[in-house]
């Protein structure tokens, strides 16, 4: 179950970033330099004033043509990082040459780069005008669940599987077949017998920005078995003798955030996953990218205030408009509102939240409305009480949380996918909330969204 623990600086909630206005420091990372030691190293994130408008890239592409529309995306998105100005790039390597910077990661998915130097530094870059803003390189804790007895034998309780009605999805010929899911978790056991053979393969099928690992491990510390058990969700099998996941038939790719050890990782390492999946062989004239990608995680506050972290924002936009369909666990922070998490509360994302056997929310489950724009939020719930799915080692084992809800709607989508290839992310959000199972007095709520998960209805709903 997700739980992420993660302090932001107060101010910040007052107003994350002001974009307005170009060279300055975000409210957060200003006092936290003022309480730094000159010589100290901190990491931050360098975004610059020239960005790339997508929209108007790709507004003579169809919403169809996937292919097409990722090539022109990574090109224009390139295109604007090759014209960053040498200037500044003159000045950081400089200023690593004396010992002030110690690390410099350029990104092309926005205009910029992560950086950590000393604060003088940091405060020279801001000043800049080709520089619109330098924020905190933010913290991203673990997850964390309750560990129960690993099972080792077939007592799963797939009620999960049966409640969203896939197995009459599968009785109709639709399994996920075709169909590419991403993975951004703690990583997946790719020896799980559950997952072993729906595993794409290759080189362009697994990414540890760690460089801890070449082929596909779940170790992440404590949260170890976090990302198998998302993973078994989607497209787990049936070893145990009995379904776990919702589309069988579809391959995984997948890419981990924490280390073996289990650190918090930084916002910056998740900016360099993001980029991989767009383009996960570095060729942007092949069709490797995920069609949809589980994101069972986010940013979390220990703070009642509504708020809203527009970090990976830019990011998500480029998978929109290149066509890959961001889905986000709404967080676990119920039943308090306006508690939901980034990026799960921005408007590009489908948000989930939790559901239990008797189609009643999931105390924990967030509450809307969505903190970035008072939309909606979540969007849909579906299953995420006591769900049984894979654990490492070939075992298995039940966990609550968003964290499971999220992987079933990324499992009805590829099955809605597997029946008509040129959905569109937009037909699919349609499709999605005006099939779920409606909840609540009112209809759409801040507390289901527009409703519990249907499989069934979502898949006959785009059958050509």
């Amino acid at each position: 179950m997700k739980n992420l623990k993660g302090i932001i600086i107060c101010s910040m909630l007052v107003l994350p970033w002001n974009l307005s206005s170009a060279g300055e420091l975000s409210r957060g990372l200003s006092e936290a330099l003022g309480k730094k030691a000159s010589q100290t190293m901190v990491p931050v994130i360098v975004r610059m004033s020239v960005q790339t408008d997508l929209s108007l890239e790709t507004r003579d592409i169809p919403r169809g043509e996937k292919r097409l529309r990722l090539k022109r995306v990574i090109q224009s998105l390139k295109k604007t990082a090759l014209k960053r100005p040498q200037g500044i790039i003159d000045f950081i390597k400089n200023e690593q040459s004396l010992g002030r910077v110690d690390r410099y990661t350029p990104y092309w998915i926005f205009n910029g780069f992560a950086l950590r130097a000393i604060p003088d530094v940091i405060e020279q870059i801001a000043l800049r005008d080709d520089v619109s803003i330098v924020t905190e390189d933010f913290s991203i804790p673990r997850p964390s669940f309750s560990l129960s007895t690993p099972l080792q034998t077939a007592t799963c309780d797939a009620w999960n599987i049966e409640k969203i009605r896939a197995p009459e999805v599968w009785d109709r010929g639709y399994d996920g077949s075709g169909v590419v899911v991403g993975i951004i978790d703690t990583g997946v056991d790719v020896t799980h017998p559950d997952l072993a053979n729906s595993f794409r393969g290759g080189t362009n099928s697994w990414f540890d920005p760690h460089g801890e690992h070449t082929v596909p491990v779940d170790a992440a510390g404590p949260a170890t078995g976090h990302g198998t058990h998302v993973a078994g969700i989607i497209v787990g099998g049936e070893s145990s003798g009995v379904p776990i996941g919702v589309a069988p038939g579809a391959q995984w790719i997948a890419a981990r955030i924490w280390n073996d050890a289990g650190d918090e990782a930084l916002s910056s390492d998740v900016h360099n996953i993001f980029e991989w999946f767009m383009d996960p062989d570095g060729d942007p004239e092949t069709d490797d990218f995920p069609d949809v990608i589980n994101n069972s995680w986010g940013f979390t506050l220990l703070d009642a205030f509504p708020w809203c972290l527009p970090e990976l924002q830019d990011d998500i936009r480029a998978w929109r408009e290149a066509g890959i369909i961001p889905v986000f666990s709404a967080g676990n922070l119920g039943p308090r509102f306006f508690s939901g998490e980034s990026p799960g509360n921005y408007s590009e994302t489908i948000a989930v939240g939790a559901s239990n056997p008797f189609d009643t929310v999931a105390l924990f489950s967030s509450r809307g409305p969505g903190n970035c724009d008072r939309r909606i939020f979540p969007d849909i719930v579906a299953p995420g009480v006591t769900v049984c799915s894979s654990a490492p080692g070939g075992r298995y084992r039940y966990i609550s949380g968003t964290s499971q809800a999220a992987p079933h709607v990324v499992g009805t989508i590829a099955l809605m996918l597997s029946a008509d290839p040129d959905l569109t992310m937009e037909e699919i959000e349609s499709k999605l909330k005006i099939t779920a199972q409606p909840m609540g007095l009112f209809w759409p709520n801040f507390t289901s969204g527009w409703g519990r998960l249907d499989a069934l209805k979502a898949v006959t709903s785009v059958i050509p």
